[in-house]
């Protein structure tokens, strides 16, 4: 259902929190397609490339948090390629997690579980790595959520972070203004759903960069591993490893 002019009148007066929660309760039957469109077809390569990432780094048998699952495409993913392993998708939106539900039928090893990014509701290092993917940039406190990621990650366990971010290359962002601003909210969400993937444009025009980025990571007791760029910077995966200090 689209949101009506009142309605978009009305999330201006809401909190970061209870807009991200009106947008995706709204897009969660079109998310996929929508994500597909947008990142012309890439999405599905950086995904995958954060799955082998995360496969890479954790035991035969471990546990894995997926924090912002949405529609479950990463802990899906996870789940598949590493049968043995424990996979748990948190999300706050009920509609993100019945899509990830319904699409995980007939696999075992994943839990879908309702729940804060900022107040995780899992005991202390009790995974072995906890993932967000284009969920860090919606949350209202970036620095708390990567904190209880590596809450709940094991002492030298580890946090990765896929997200979009806004080029870097003055030569790069203004058509990637242009596109995002224009073209994409008609071209994910169609007339029906434009106002909420113009918010989602939003949320990544006030995202931090890179840099501060490998700050909060450090600051939550990563050590930073190396990351990956993709489309001229659009996207970034960055993973840390928790210090074994760290509890």
């Amino acid at each position: 259902m689209a949101l009506s002019c009142w309605a978009v009148r009305y999330m201006a007066n809401l909190s970061k929190a209870e807009k991200v929660y009106t947008v995706f309760e709204h897009i969660a039957r079109t998310y996929d397609r929508g994500n597909k469109r947008i990142s012309l077809g890439r999405e599905r390569v950086w995904k995958e490339a954060l799955i082998q990432r995360v496969c890479a780094y954790v035991p035969e048998a471990g546990a894995i948090l997926d924090v912002c699952c949405g529609t479950g495409d990463i802990a899906i993913g996870i789940a598949d390629k590493r049968p043995q392993c424990r996979v748990w998708g948190l999300d706050f939106s009920p509609a993100m997690l019945q899509r990830a539900q319904e699409k995980s039928k007939g696999i075992k090893n994943v839990l879908w579980k309702k729940g804060d990014a900022v107040h995780l509701p899992f005991p202390t290092a009790y995974f072995d790595s906890a993932v967000i993917s284009f969920g860090l940039r919606n949350t209202p406190d970036y620095g708390r959520v990567l904190q209880e990621m590596s809450r709940v990650v094991k002492a030298g366990g580890t946090i990765w972070c896929l997200d979009s971010f806004l080029p870097e290359s003055r030569w790069i962002r203004p058509w990637y203004s242009l596109y995002f601003h224009y073209v994409m909210p008609v071209l994910g969400g169609g007339r029906r759903c434009r106002q909420e993937y113009r918010w989602l444009w939003e949320s990544t025009c006030r995202f931090i960069n890179r840099r501060e980025l490998e700050r909060l990571f450090v600051q939550a007791g990563l050590t930073l591993l190396k990351h990956s760029s993709y489309m001229f910077g659009a996207c970034l995966l960055q993973g840390g490893l928790k210090d074994s200090h760290r509890k």
